[in-house]
C-alpha cells in the first residue's frame, strides 16, 4: 500500500510542475488564469483520475460489482468548462481568453495522463504546449524574426480626453508594434491622426481597418502599407 501511495504521489507531483509549466507563460502574459490555476488544475485531474481507476477496487473484490472505471474521470472534460468558460472575456467586437481556456482545458487533459501513469506522453505534451505559446506568441523571437510589413493610417476620431490613448490601446490590441501617433489637424469635434507601426506579415491588414472602424470613437480610417 506504502508503494502504491508513493507511485500516487509521484503522479500528482509531477502533474503540478506540468501544470505549472504551461501557467508559466500565461502569467507571464498578465492572463487571469496564471501559475497557481494551471497547477490545481493539473492536480486535480490527476487526483480524480487516480480515484477513479483505483478508488473503488475493494468494492470489486468485496461485492463482485461490475464498473466502469473511466466514468468519474470523463466528467473531467465536462467540468473543466466552467473554469475555462470563465476566462474568456467578450468586449465589445473582441474576444480574448481564448487560448488560455484551450491552456487549462488541455492542463486537465495531461493531469489526466500523468494521473493515468502515462508520465512520458503528458510531459511530452506539456512541452509541446509550451512550446506553442512561447514560440507562436505575437511577442515571440519565432514572430520577430518574421517578416513584418509597415503600416501606417490616417484615422479620424473623437475629439475627447484620452482618445490618443484609446486608439494607441486598439492599435496594440490588434498586434501592431512600435506604435507612432502623430496629431494631423484638429477641431471642435474630430482630430485627425497619423499612426505608423509594424505587424506581422501574416496578419490581414484588411481587417485590422475594420476593427479600428467599429470603434465607436472612430469616424473615418484610410490606410496603406509597405
Amino acid at each position: 500500500m506504502m508503494n502504491a501511495t508513493l507511485e500516487w504521489s509521484i503522479r500528482l507531483f509531477i502533474a503540478m510542475l506540468c501544470g505549472g509549466m504551461i501557467g508559466y507563460e500565461r502569467s507571464k502574459q498578465l492572463k487571469s488564469a496564471g501559475i497557481r490555476t494551471h497547477m490545481v488544475v493539473a492536480v486535480g485531474a490527476a487526483l480524480t483520475t487516480i480515484v477513479s481507476k483505483y478508488g473503488f477496487y475493494d468494492l470489486i473484490m468485496v461485492h463482485n460489482i461490475s464498473i466502469d472505471p473511466t466514468r468519474i474521470a470523463a466528467q473531467i472534460v465536462s467540468g473543466i468548462s466552467f473554469i475555462g468558460a470563465g476566462t474568456i472575456i467578450t468586449n465589445k467586437n473582441r474576444i480574448s481568453g481564448l487560448t488560455t481556456a484551450a491552456g487549462v482545458w488541455v492542463t486537465a487533459a495531461i493531469g489526466m495522463t500523468e494521473g493515468a501513469g502515462l508520465y512520458l506522453i503528458g510531459i511530452i505534451a506539456t512541452i509541446m504546449i509550451v512550446l506553442i505559446q512561447f514560440l507562436l506568441h505575437d511577442d515571440s523571437i519565432l514572430n520577430l524574426i518574421m517578416p513584418r510589413v509597415h503600416i501606417r493610417m490616417q484615422i479620424r476620431v473623437m475629439n475627447q480626453p484620452g482618445i490618443i490613448q484609446n486608439i494607441n490601446n486598439a492599435l496594440q490590441q490588434q498586434g501592431i508594434q512600435k506604435i507612432s501617433v502623430i496629431v494631423v489637424s484638429i477641431d471642435d469635434q474630430y482630430i485627425l491622426v497619423q499612426t505608423d507601426g509594424v505587424v506581422n506579415h501574416r496578419k490581414n491588414t484588411g481587417a485590422i481597418v475594420m476593427k479600428i472602424q467599429r470603434n465607436e470613437n472612430v469616424d473615418k480610417v484610410s490606410f496603406m502599407h509597405e
